[in-house]
């Protein structure tokens, strides 16, 4: 089925499109709010500012696609493999997102405000400035995630693994980081007002300089500061 074959039965009445091949796609803002895609290989297929609000996207694969822009409000996208897609200023409000993989995605300027991340795969995205206000991201996979100014006011970081993570300048304010990993983390002029951090590792925050625990549970006293030293590795000599 190519974009054209699609569209027109989309405009037919038709709603189906689970488990076809669907790759490469170029649907430049095309509606299709309300169909089902479950399953389907969406792969590197362009949807940027695309109405797909209540789509059914679990469980498809949309690797390195193109959702910037795109309206995704309360779409179904549990277990969906969002690997290196492009999602900037993308609005997943009250999406669910549950065991997605969303390793290496651009998520710029996204918005995650009362999204289900639980146990998603965000391992090295970039975030910056994303919304993630009340967003569910229990036990969510955040290594080496770039959160700079990222809001996450209210959010749910329970068991969350942010090892490495840049939170430099991030609101975290009323967050819940119980049991949360936070090492080698920059929480740089991050805001923690009012923030659980009960059970969460502290000893080797990369910094905390500038940073606002006031009013935290269970913030830390004092705080070693890793200076993280790359170490070349020496090449082995040949025999």
């Amino acid at each position: 089925m190519n974009a054209k074959e699609l569209l027109e039965s989309y405009a037919q009445g038709d709603r189906d499109f689970s488990k076809r091949s669907l790759m490469g796609l170029i649907l430049t803002g095309a509606n299709l709010s309300g169909s089902n895609f479950i399953e389907s290989d969406l792969e590197e297929i362009t949807l940027d500012i695309a109405n797909l609000e209540d789509v059914e996207l679990n469980l498809a694969n949309l690797l390195r696609a193109n959702l910037s822009g795109s309206i995704l409000i309360q779409a179904n996208l549990n277990g969906t493999v969002l690997e290196q897609a492009s999602l900037i200023g993308a609005n997943l409000s009250e999406a669910f997102l549950i065991e997605a993989d969303l390793s290496e995605a651009v998520l710029v300027e996204t918005n995650f405000s009362n999204a289900f991340l639980t146990s998603a795969n965000l391992t090295r995205s970039r975030l910056c400035r994303a919304n993630l206000t009340n967003a569910f991201l229990t036990g969510a996979c955040l290594n080496g995630a770039d959160l700079r100014g990222a809001n996450l006011t209210g959010a749910d970081l329970s068991r969350a693994n942010l090892t490495g993570a840049n939170l430099a300048g991030a609101d975290l304010s009323r967050a819940n980081l119980t049991n949360a990993k936070l090492n080698w983390a920059n929480l740089a002029n991050a805001k923690l007002i009012g923030a659980d951090l009960t059970g969460t590792y502290l000893s080797t925050l990369k910094s905390i300089e500038g940073t606002d625990f006031t009013d935290a549970r269970n913030a830390p006293n004092s705080v070693e500061i890793v200076n993280i030293v790359n170490i070349e590795e020496s090449t082995p000599e040949e025999n």
